[in-house]
């Protein structure tokens, strides 16, 4: 029988073969059997870190995929410029009744809120009161102002002339006419259609 490695503490010490000797078995303070693992006995593909950092990996993928969907359980994809489409928010119509505030006064829309863009396709403007000699419509935007339609002849009072065609607003934008003509306190209208979109952010 092959030397025992060293002075075993007892008889009754339990002896391992190392291939070459025997050993004792190392144990703790309280007597319990130490054993240090040197080689894994895992079989390929078993959960080790590395295995489970990648599936981590591949799930963390999936999630991504399902964060460009618009909502659970549609095939609706969201996609980045989707919006710059021509994509549809709603409908665009405002209409608003004012009094000028000065002889051949001016008046704007509302305002193009944040997150949209509006496409305006028809302009229709009015004087109630009085007759008017031109009507100047312009798009005011980055508050710079473009003409986009001018009509000079007598202007009925109560008279709609209109503008069809397509101008671009987008945040803060307005649209501005003039009633050239019309005096302080006239009663104007002035009307926008179209659609709005959102931008992409």
């Amino acid at each position: 029988m092959p030397e025992v490695l060293g002075q075993p503490p007892s008889p009754r010490t339990a002896l391992f073969w190392n291939g070459s000797a025997w050993q004792w078995a190392l144990v703790d303070a309280a007597g319990n059997l130490q054993v240090d693992v040197i080689a894994s006995g895992l079989p390929a593909g078993a959960a080790t870190a590395a295995n489970q950092a990648l599936i981590l990996a591949q799930v963390q993928a999936i999630e991504d995929l399902t964060h460009a969907l618009q909502s659970v359980a549609t095939d609706r994809l969201r996609v980045r410029g989707s919006d710059q489409l021509h994509s549809f928010k709603g409908v665009l119509a405002l209409r608003g009744v004012f009094s000028l505030s000065a002889p051949n006064g001016s008046q704007t829309t509302a305002a193009v809120p944040a997150g949209e863009i509006w496409y305006v396709t028809t302009i229709v403007a009015a004087n109630l009161t009085r007759a008017m000699t031109q009507l100047l419509i312009s798009t005011l935007h980055d508050a710079s102002e473009v003409d986009i339609y001018s009509e000079t002849r007598a202007i009925a009072a109560g008279e709609r002339p209109s503008w069809s065609g397509l101008t671009i607003l987008d945040e803060s934008d307005t649209i501005l006419a003039y009633y050239i003509g019309g005096q302080a306190g006239d009663l104007i209208i002035l009307s926008i259609t179209g659609f709005r979109m959102t931008p992409e952010v």
